[in-house]
């Protein structure tokens, strides 16, 4: 476990390499919350304060061919620790973001321990970003050349919500990422922010498992797909949908934790009681849709 001090020049070298960042990107760098960032200052000033939450922000990357954004996220450790990274772009299809995603993090694996890595990441997308932006558009252009006869012959799709359980879910970078996921798939429920944290994810299954892979590989402290509810052969999957949208929710009590009972009436709105059971540890029977 990390002493204070090292905790104390960790957060100095990140605090170091976010003012180089916002000096050469003033506008394009947003920081997530800036009560975290005065949080770290004093840490820094007395390391014997609370270890303050995780730093982050987010850069606009400008490109021929549009734009990316690069989250990212920084645990205490940083940078004797690899950062949370990912990257988004409504000019990026599905295949082309997770490429884009899977490469970033083989280019992270490969850095050295214990140095500062964002404007390396920056600088590498900047190199190599707008191939992933061509190959987007250039599959764009298939799939609107094949709609109409694809259209004739579109099956039943399977229909699916999934109900996760998290211990909490207190990160900005992991709620955004989030909820880009969810309506970048078609996907509609919502996310509860807070302690305990639980997503519900509704539509086509293979969406669902596609946005339930990338969920669970974020760090998590528990995560838990609690239920699965499934229909076959769905003629529409819109019929069979609870939620008009994906969205974040919250019900505050005490703290950061959850009204349990504010929650039960949003799932009873809803006529998704029986889940409540499910996601908190009471048995029951598998719930048909």
């Amino acid at each position: 476990m990390s002493t204070y001090e090292e905790i104390s020049e960790n957060l100095t070298a990140q605090v170091y390499e976010l003012e180089a960042l916002q000096s050469v990107y003033p506008k394009e760098l947003v920081i997530g919350d800036h009560g975290v960032l005065a949080h770290i200052n004093e840490f820094i000033k007395n390391p014997m304060n609370e270890v303050p939450q995780k730093l982050e922000y987010s850069i606009e990357i400008s490109l021929n061919d549009g734009s990316i954004e690069l989250l990212i996220s920084l645990s205490s450790n940083y940078p004797k620790e690899k950062p949370e990274i990912y990257a988004r772009s409504s000019f990026l299809n599905r295949s082309q973001q997770l490429l884009l995603n899977q490469s970033l993090n083989d280019i992270l694996k490969q850095q050295k321990e214990n140095e500062p890595c964002i404007y390396m990441l920056i600088s590498w997308l900047q190199d190599n970003g707008e191939n992933y932006l061509t190959e987007s558009n250039k599959n764009k252009d298939k799939k609107l050349n094949n709609k109409n006869k694809n259209k004739e012959h579109e099956k039943p799709t399977n229909f699916s919500r999934y109900w996760i359980y998290s211990h909490h879910i207190y990160s900005k970078f992991k709620r955004k990422k989030v909820i880009d996921l969810a309506q970048e798939n078609c996907l509609t429920g919502f996310c509860l922010a807070g302690k305990p944290g639980v997503i519900c994810l509704e539509g086509a299954l293979e969406d669902c498992v596609y946005c339930w892979q990338k969920i669970k590989s974020m760090n998590w402290q528990k995560i838990l797909l609690q239920l699965e509810e499934r229909e076959e052969d769905c003629e529409n999957i819109d019929e069979m949908r609870k939620f008009s949208n994906f969205q974040e929710i919250s019900f505050n009590s005490s703290g950061r934790h959850n009204d349990m009972g504010q929650l039960l009436k949003y799932l009873m709105e809803h006529t998704l009681q029986y889940a409540f059971k499910e996601l908190f540890g009471i048995s029951g029977k598998s719930t048909q849709l």
